[in-house]
């Protein structure tokens, strides 16, 4: 170990050990904890769980041992406790609170050209990343569809003339694999597409009604049992108490 600074030890612990930290500032969605179980199971746990051996709490990982405690069906009962690797630190709880927060804050930024060059060779659901994220990024599919069937020809003007057979199939599968890529924007383009457009459509999913006056509208919310003082009413509800009228 470095003199020049302390590190953390990589140890293996019960999962019994940690405690959430209670004053965790950090807000965890079921979606976000959803995606890290099945990045878990579909890669493995890469680890990044930082642990203070000190007061038990959990610096840095939360929903990553949320993520691990539904893939071992924890209930906080020694049958089900399991090992887990984490980062161990010894701190006090004013840098631990202050480590809690560092480690959010100080997230890298994306360097956006070099991301965009790699999700061409990606999954980018899989890196974590949405629809939303490509349009920030900025990948142009159109250039690269356009494009598509000018490779195609060139496979097939290449692998007639080159006299060197190998030199040709070695070429071609080089041609192939950016045919490939092109293909795969395609489908992500398409993907796209297709979140924006239901996130159009899910954003007219109501209707206005209009009355004269507030004493028209009290008189039918009541008949309806509802408070005359709301202002929004959730379609299926007062679908189920009406009849349709043909």
């Amino acid at each position: 170990m470095s003199d020049l600074y302390k590190q953390s030890e990589t140890v293996v612990i019960k999962r019994s050990q940690i405690n959430f930290a209670p004053y965790n500032p950090k807000n965890h969605t079921k979606e976000q904890i959803n995606e890290i179980k099945k990045n878990i199971k579909r890669v493995a746990f890469l680890g990044g769980i930082v642990w203070n051996v000190i007061t038990g709490n959990l610096i840095d990982g939360h929903k990553r041992v949320m993520a691990l405690d539904i893939l071992n069906k924890y209930d906080g009962t020694p049958d089900t406790d399991y090992e887990v690797k984490v980062e161990k630190i010894e701190l006090d709880l004013k840098t631990e609170k202050e480590q809690n927060i560092f480690q959010t804050q100080s997230r890298t930024q994306f360097d956006l050209d070099i991301l965009s060059t790699i999700i061409p060779d990606i999954d980018y659901k899989n890196a974590g990343l949405t629809g939303d994220d490509l349009q920030l990024i900025g990948i142009d599919f159109t250039f690269q569809t356009e494009t598509e069937q000018s490779i195609t020809n060139e496979i097939n003007n290449l692998i007639g003339p080159v006299q060197n057979q190998k030199e040709a199939i070695k070429q071609a599968k080089k041609e192939l694999s950016q045919a490939e890529k092109i293909a795969h924007n395609k489908e992500v383009k398409a993907q796209v597409m297709q979140e924006a457009q239901d996130k159009a459509e899910n954003m007219e999913a109501y209707v206005m009604i209009s009355f004269e006056d507030y004493k028209t509208k009290a008189a039918f919310m009541e008949r309806f049992g509802f408070d005359a003082r709301e202002k929004f009413l959730k379609g299926e509800v007062f679908e189920n108490m009406i009849e349709r009228v043909e």
